[in-house]
Formats: C-alpha cells, structure tokens, sequence
C-alpha cells in the first residue's frame, strides 16, 4: 500500500487513504456487531424457550377439540367461535381493561412520586437501600400469602374495624369485597415494580443538567417536567409493563380480595382452564 500511495500524487494519495480507514472502520463495526449478536443469543434463545414457544402452543391448544375431558388434536374453530360470540366475553374485557388502567394510573403516580422522592430527598446511600429493602421485602413471601393476610386486618371483625369500634367510629368495608378494595390491593402490591426502576432513571441523571436548567430559571417543576421525566421515561415504561404482565395475569385478588365483585378475564380463563376447557382457556 506504500509502494501504491508513494507513486499517487497527493490529492489521490489522500483519497485511497481514506477509503482504507473508512473500510477498516466498517470492518471493526461488522465485527462488534457481530459480537454484540453472539452476546445477545443466549438470551434470545431463553427468551424464546421459556416465553415464545409457550405462547405459540396455547394458540395452537385453542384450536383443538375436547371430548368430556379429553383434548383432541384437530383444527376447530368452536373454541374462538364460542368466545366472539358470548356477550360475557366483552363484559370481562372492559371490566379487565378499566380496572388495569386504573390500577396502571395509581401505580404510576404513586411510583413514579416514591421514586423521585428516593432519588432527589434521601440524600444517603445507606437510607436508600434501606427504604428500597423495605418496599421489596413482602415479596419475600407467598403471593398468597400476602392477599390472604388483607382479611384478618381489613376484614368486617378484623385489626381496622375492631379500632374503629373500640374509638366510637363505625366499621369501615372499603378494603374488602368490592371493587376499590381490589384496586388498592393492586396497587399496593404493583407499586414497587415501578418505583425501582424510575429511582434508578433519575439517580443515573447528572446532576449538572439538573442545575442548568435551574441556572436558566426554570422552575423545579418545569425542571421536572423538561428534563427529568423525560429522562426518566424509560424506567417508567419499563415498571408499567412489568406491572401490566402481571396485572392481566392476576385472578387470586379478584376472589380473595374484591369477593368476585369485579370478575376480569383471568378468572374466567382460570375456571375454563379448571373444568377441562382448554380450548376455550387458551
């Protein structure tokens, strides 16, 4: 290539330069990439084991027969057939769909103030871990576990009313057997799946861009709503969708908490699924 270049004149000479610096840099960034492919296949292979190839077989379950309590494999639309044509079907939808966004809304307020309160006003390390400690350890235990004991302390004869009593006031059912009991259970039990990773969002910000902005006379609200949200977005959406999985997924609350007050799809699939109706479940 020197022999090549030293016989070029300059202006040519600069051209071939180039072009092999620009070839050698999109040789190294096929090679990243292609790391950066190999990296990632582990997880892709993870990812589509455990969550892909399941989704894909209960679709292919819904097309199946059943005979009593036996499935049948065969390609029958009567399962998707019952299910668009059953009035219940769409009531199940909007309760569910209503009652996750609500829930969805509380979460993200409630998560999205716990968060910035942790990042921004406890200014000690140890402080911190500590309060995030304290909001992860209920799911140390049972999912259960942790629905069941709302009855003996928010119960017609449990911990609250028996207080209430006790000071002259009348006995309170509005954390048990309807709707907003359901929806606070929900949201105490979801909340914490957004108020982590919205604390890490805003811990990672620069402090520097923070006082810019109050430098150039921003308000702290408009600070916060300009340059911290934003930031911070992607540890909101990522809290939400994880508490949507779930949320959808959720039956035991329903029973155990909103008394079957408030039915969502998940039951619904959850007694189909109980009776032998695959199909239709799937």
């Amino acid at each position: 290539m020197s022999t090549l270049t030293g016989s070029l004149s300059p202006g040519l000479e600069t051209v071939v330069v180039a072009a092999g610096e620009g070839e050698n840099e999109r040789l190294m960034e096929r090679q990243r990439n292609r790391r950066s492919w190999l990296l990632l296949l582990p997880a892709l292979v993870v990812t589509t084991v455990a969550a892909i190839a399941p989704l894909i077989f209960i679709v292919w379950v819904s097309f199946w027969s059943t005979e009593g309590l036996q499935l049948t494999r065969t390609f029958d639309l009567a399962a998707w057939g019952r299910v668009f044509t059953d009035p219940t079907f769409y009531r199940l939808t909007w309760s569910t769909l209503r009652t996750v966004l609500t829930v969805l809304v509380l979460v993200g307020l409630l998560g999205l103030t716990a968060g910035y309160y942790l990042a921004r006003y406890v200014t000690s390390r140890r402080l911190q871990a500590l309060l995030l400690m304290l909001a992860i350890l209920p799911f140390w235990t049972s999912y259960l576990i942790r629905i069941i004991t709302w009855q003996p302390l928010f119960g017609n004869s449990g911990v609250i009313n028996f207080l209430l009593v006790s000071v002259g006031l009348p006995k309170m059912e509005l954390f048990l057997y309807n709707q907003r009991a359901m929806i606070f259970a929900m949201t105490s039990l979801y909340v914490v799946f957004v108020i982590g990773p919205v604390f890490w969002s805003l811990s990672r910000i620069d402090p520097d861009v923070v006082a810019a902005s109050r430098m150039l006379g921003a308000s702290p609200w408009t600070t916060f709503r300009t340059v911290e949200l934003p930031l911070a977005r992607g540890g909101l959406v990522v809290g939400l969708f994880f508490a949507t999985i779930f949320l959808f997924g959720d039956y035991a609350t329903g029973r155990l908490i909103g008394g079957g007050t408030n039915p969502m799809l998940s039951d619904a699939i959850s007694q189909y699924a109980g009776s032998g109706q695959w199909p239709v479940a799937a």
